[in-house]
């Protein structure tokens, strides 16, 4: 009985020494792969449209672009983490544009790019806790903001109107059911992340160009560093490391064509006529009535294009700033995305996916970059940003995380090498005349299509009656 005691003892002790060799060989052996998944493991989305995966004028899980195929999506897949997202079920919130060829001829018209559905989709799986909580339409100002999920609730069970913007919030930071307020902050906080990917200031600088006017900002460069410092200092209270990109020059989006001797003169203010240059640029959403000679308004000569860049530089140094400071002064990491460079690569040299000394990408509408509402990334564009995320981690970090195929991307995009690719400038007025706001207000549009759907939703349960919407209250808070 000794003798089988003692060998038993001897063959514990024996695992126990094998055991502790291979975790210590395993230590030893880790590469930055391991590294990059231990750092990536709890990972924590903030910002707007683009890193939310909207798409094609839409916000949907699967599409013509959509959030399985947004750059934060990318990243985590290569860094094999999970990114739980607020995935909306179809038609989308709201459904993303189409190209509708009505005549047949194989050819971009006027108007036959257009959404096609009026409904509103909702929450695939509200119970789901989700850490891409970007929102489109997020802003400097807006990123602060917070919701009551339960009165937003009520509100649209009640048939209330409710902005677009908070209904938009409730979709992915109320859900699961939450009474407290929350905002992207807030719910970053809660979720103690390892790692935290950060972009957002495009809405500040964006409707410069898309209202062609380089004065359309609302907070100057100052003011957008203070609230930019205060963003990174939040987020620093959750001890995690952070990407953090800074603004491309919102002039080279496909949402804005060259004149391309189709505008040769405007109009002022006077009434007097001004010369426009082939490469002054006007808006693909410019109505067709204003031509040939639209208001001087709607064109961005070139000091119109200066004052945009410079505004774009500023606030991408105060980016720059902030990211200093709050190294210096918090002790968390921060890995700078320069996505100013990605893009204006993009535009000056477009990008050869397949070797063959061809531009296969390039920043014109249905080049491959821009989806059709011609400011959000295709799929292929959000590989490209997922790829200067990870090269910005890799060189502040050292985790060596393999870099998405874009090619194999862009082979299933239907948005890269598209037969309506135009062969110069895509025609004036190309949006549907239901659609016109796309570019003009754009996130308004989006917004009041959400507002409008909620509470058509809410009235016809409403109109079921009231009693009936008290037990949808009563199903709602039991649920959540």
């Amino acid at each position: 009985m000794r003798t089988d005691t003692l060998k038993m003892q001897v063959q514990v002790r024996y695992r126990v020494i094998r055991i502790s060799i291979l975790l210590l060989a395993g230590m030893l052996v880790a590469t930055p792969a391991d590294a990059a998944i231990r750092r990536l493991r709890r990972m924590v989305v903030v910002g707007d449209s683009v890193l939310a995966g909207f798409s094609s004028g839409g916000f949907i899980a699967h599409g013509n672009g959509g959030q399985v195929d947004s750059a934060p999506a990318f990243v985590a897949r290569r860094a094999r983490v999970a990114l739980p997202q607020p995935l909306m079920s179809g038609p989308g919130v709201p459904p993303q544009l189409v190209i509708d060829d009505g005549n047949g001829n194989g050819v971009l018209d006027p108007g036959e790019v257009h959404r096609t559905d009026d409904s509103i989709g909702f929450r695939a799986r509200p119970v789901r806790v989700a850490r891409n909580l970007a929102i489109p339409g997020e802003d400097m100002v807006s990123v602060f903001d917070e919701i009551r999920p339960d009165v937003i609730a009520s509100r649209l069970v009640d048939g209330q109107a409710v902005e677009g913007r908070d209904v938009l919030k409730f979709l992915e930071l109320g859900l699961p059911f939450r009474s407290d307020s929350v905002s992207q902050l807030t719910r970053a906080r809660d979720l103690r992340p390892t790692f935290v990917m950060v972009w957002i200031g495009n809405n500040d600088v964006l409707d410069m160009a898309m209202r062609t006017n380089p004065d359309a900002v609302t907070l100057d460069a100052t003011e957008f560093g203070r609230r930019f410092r205060r963003l990174l200092d939040e987020l620093a209270d959750t001890g995690a490391d952070m990407a953090v990109g800074n603004l491309p020059d919102v002039t080279g989006v496909a949402a804005l064509r060259h004149a391309a001797g189709e505008v040769t003169s405007c109009r002022q203010a006077d009434g007097t006529l001004r010369p426009v240059a082939t490469d002054d640029l006007l808006s693909i959403d410019l109505e067709r009535v204003a031509l040939p000679v639209p208001p001087c308004t709607d064109v961005l000569g070139l000091a119109e294009r200066d004052h945009i860049l410079k505004t774009v530089s500023a606030f991408n140094a105060e980016i720059a700033a902030a990211i200093m400071e709050t190294e210096q002064n918090r002790g968390v990491r921060i890995a700078p995305v320069d996505l100013f460079a990605l893009f204006g690569g993009l535009r000056a040299n477009g990008l050869d996916i397949n070797g063959d000394g061809a531009v296969d990408i390039s920043t014109g509408y249905l080049g491959g970059l821009f989806s059709l509402d011609g400011v959000h990334p295709t799929p292929t564009g959000n590989a490209l940003i997922a790829n200067a995320f990870l090269d910005a981690i890799e060189q502040r970090f050292g985790d060596a995380i393999p870099r998405v195929d874009v090619a194999r991307v862009a082979a299933r995009d239907r948005l890269v090498g598209n037969p309506f690719r135009p062969a110069g400038e895509a025609p004036f007025g190309l949006i549907g005349p239901d659609d016109t706001n796309v570019f003009q207000g754009f996130f308004d549009d989006v917004f009041d299509r959400v507002s409008r759907g909620a509470r058509e939703f809410a009235s016809d349960v409403r109109d079921l009656g009231r009693n009936f919407a008290d037990r949808i209250k009563r199903f709602f808070r039991h649920l959540f």
